[in-house]
């Protein structure tokens, strides 16, 4: 185990205190039903589901709760998980089988005993290519030997982002592998849940429910942060922002959470200005990115923005810091 360990993707599992961008309880109930229904349905047809839609719109929240509740279930399904992530680091394809195998093998102790005997015989496993490590990690023991078979109906595994693990060729050859295996061995127990830009399953993003999610976000963090900065936001004000305020910053949402996200963290970062003032550039940066006819450009907005706050950044800070 020290030496599979030694070769994992740290930070990369869903527990890491590296993201913690699960749902609001009342957000993306329509995304995490249909895959609950899917994890669960013992006569499920396929194998893998791979949910897709551009960044910003919550697949890794969607994807944190599911790993989080399935967990917390009385019978948990959960077996590995690998959100990958390019800022941080996380995106290795040479320790992709290795991470989940070391995941397995903590989560299952007959497991955890074929992948101390392998890399007893084999140390080097961990050196050899993504090929030979699916075989040796998933295939022999899940495929051929049917190992967790007799014990477990479902081990879930979960692959967040695969488009941001290192390389184009690296990502379809982990997709190739897994599909293969799940088409030539259909009993096994393993299903797998991958988020990426591509794939068959919509998260709908102009859509009642995505804008209800996003509005959800904004009244439970808004809240948070008036709570928070109370001496900063006064009690004359009894409704903040107000109803006209909110629904400006909702709309031009148009269900993505890139937007409101960033859009929070900049409101309830004290050490810019107060709320008040940081909602007032909010919503004046909207303004000056709406077209006469009402249109807007998303993207266009949050560049805007980071414009603002770094024109009023001082020419000398870099200076200072360096001193």
């Amino acid at each position: 185990m020290p030496d599979l360990s030694a070769n994992i993707i740290v930070g990369a599992e869903f527990d890491s205190s590296d993201h913690r961008l699960s749902c609001h309880p009342e957000m993306r109930l329509d995304m995490t039903h249909i895959i609950q229904s899917w994890m669960y349905n013992l006569a499920r047809k396929y194998k893998i589901l791979w949910l897709h839609r551009p960044a910003g719109v919550g697949k890794s929240a969607i994807l944190q709760t599911i790993a989080e509740t399935t967990l917390e279930a009385a019978i948990s399904l959960l077996g590995a998980t690998l959100f990958f992530s390019r800022p941080n680091s996380h995106d290795d394809p040479k320790c992709v089988f290795i991470t989940i195998a070391y995941r397995l093998a903590v989560r299952y102790p007959l497991y955890c005993q074929y992948v101390v005997r392998l890399l007893s015989i084999d140390p080097q496993v961990v050196e050899k290519s993504l090929v030979k490590q699916f075989e040796m990690f998933i295939v022999q023991p899940f495929g051929i030997r049917r190992l967790l078979a007799e014990h477990h109906d479902t081990v879930l595994v979960l692959l967040d982002g695969l488009d941001e693990c290192d390389g184009e060729d690296a990502q379809c050859e982990i997709i190739l592998l897994i599909g293969r295996f799940v088409l030539q061995y259909p009993t096994s127990p393993l299903i797998w849940l991958i988020t990426s830009p591509y794939g068959q399953m919509r998260v709908l993003v102009h859509s009642d429910q995505g804008r209800h999610d996003v509005e959800t976000y904004l009244q439970d963090n808004f809240s948070k942060i008036r709570k928070k900065h109370r001496q900063s936001i006064p009690s004359s004000l009894q409704q903040w922002p107000s109803e006209s305020d909110f629904s400006t910053i909702a709309t031009r949402s148009s269900g993505l959470f890139i937007f409101p996200s960033t859009l929070i963290q900049f409101i309830g970062d004290t050490a810019y200005a107060d709320p008040i003032s940081q909602l007032k550039i909010v919503l004046e940066v909207i303004g000056s990115t709406s077209s006469p006819d009402g249109g807007h450009n998303l993207f266009e907005t949050l560049d805007a923005l980071y414009t603002r706050i770094l024109s009023e950044i001082p020419q000398d800070f870099g200076r200072k810091e360096l001193c």
